[in-house]
């Protein structure tokens, strides 16, 4: 029995490297497929990188001379950033360590490390380019081309955090403002747009925190789903159907109270258009005692 486990584990490992070497279309791969090194000078490092072979990747990086920023051509990502998508926590650490700059933009959505670590579901990434110098005011420096249909909203490490997987957002937000995110004139009305994005996506936790920082509530947001339009930030509230007994319909009562003291009266902003039909389809079974709750 242990003889044929070892054989069909032997076998896997054999099918991998197979398939990881044969040779592909890279215009199939995905952004963070490391088959996008192939036929590169930097393969042998990719793969080191895959498999978290520290001292391989330090001996290519200072003995071959692979440049530690080595950018693939499809998405002009870096290995860092790649280490950063597969969740390579130690390859990334190490990559860091040996001079890679996590400022460094791709040059398909002119994203970086900075943006893609406040993206992924661990904070840890976050928190490790930050340590080494990463720009908590990254933003996105493609614009789409233009008469693209594409929207023209353009993420910054702020924005991805607000947008990003799991439950970490609020303290990868945190991180971000505590490291000196829209401190910085050139980035000035970042932390606006972070605004509008936590109402639209429903993050009370991150509009109260953003709030609390001293975004400006008086401001017009922008909505940047379908057609662009200023809008208050009550409109926006108003707007956003957050479950009753929910921990974000609680923040969210929060900064209605917040913006009461400071003269914005929810209370009094008008219901917007359709509001019944909204409620009725999101929440069949309780639609009556939702609109009582938000029609007062």
């Amino acid at each position: 029995m242990m003889i044929k486990l070892f054989c069909l584990i032997f076998l896997f490992c054999l099918t991998a490297c197979y398939n990881q070497e044969t040779l592909v279309d890279k215009r199939k791969l995905s952004v963070k497929d490391i088959r996008l090194y192939q036929s590169t000078p930097a393969w042998s490092l990719a793969k080191a990188v895959m498999d978290e072979y520290l001292e391989k990747i330090k001996e290519e990086i200072t003995i071959n001379r692979i440049p530690v920023d080595y950018q693939e051509l499809r998405f002009g990502n870096t290995l860092l950033m790649v280490a950063i998508l597969n969740g390579k926590y130690q390859s990334s650490k190490a990559l860091l360590q040996l001079g890679a700059n996590p400022n460094l933009h791709n040059n398909s959505s002119g994203a970086n490390a900075v943006i893609l670590a406040a993206w992924v579901e661990d904070s840890n990434y976050l928190k490790l380019v930050l340590e080494y110098k990463g720009d908590p005011n990254s933003i996105e420096n493609i614009f789409p081309k233009p008469n693209s249909t594409d929207t023209p909203f353009r993420f910054s490490a702020l924005t991805s955090a607000v947008n990003s997987f799991g439950d970490k957002g609020l303290e990868k937000v945190k991180l971000l403002l505590e490291a000196g995110a829209d401190k910085k004139k050139k980035k000035k009305g970042i932390i606006q747009t972070v605004l509008g994005e936590s109402l639209v996506q429903g993050k009370m936790d991150i509009e109260m925190c953003i709030l609390e920082k001293g975004a400006d509530y008086k401001v017009p947001i922008t909505s940047n789903s379908g057609e662009a339009k200023e809008l208050s930030i009550l409109h926006l509230l108003r707007s956003n159907y957050i479950e009753l007994d929910s921990e974000q319909y609680v923040k969210k009562m929060e900064i209605v109270s917040f913006l009461k003291t400071k003269g914005l009266d929810y209370d009094k902003e008008p219901i917007p258009e359709g509001t019944e039909e909204i409620v009725k389809n999101l929440y069949p079974d309780n639609w009556r005692e939702y609109l009582k709750k938000i029609l007062v």
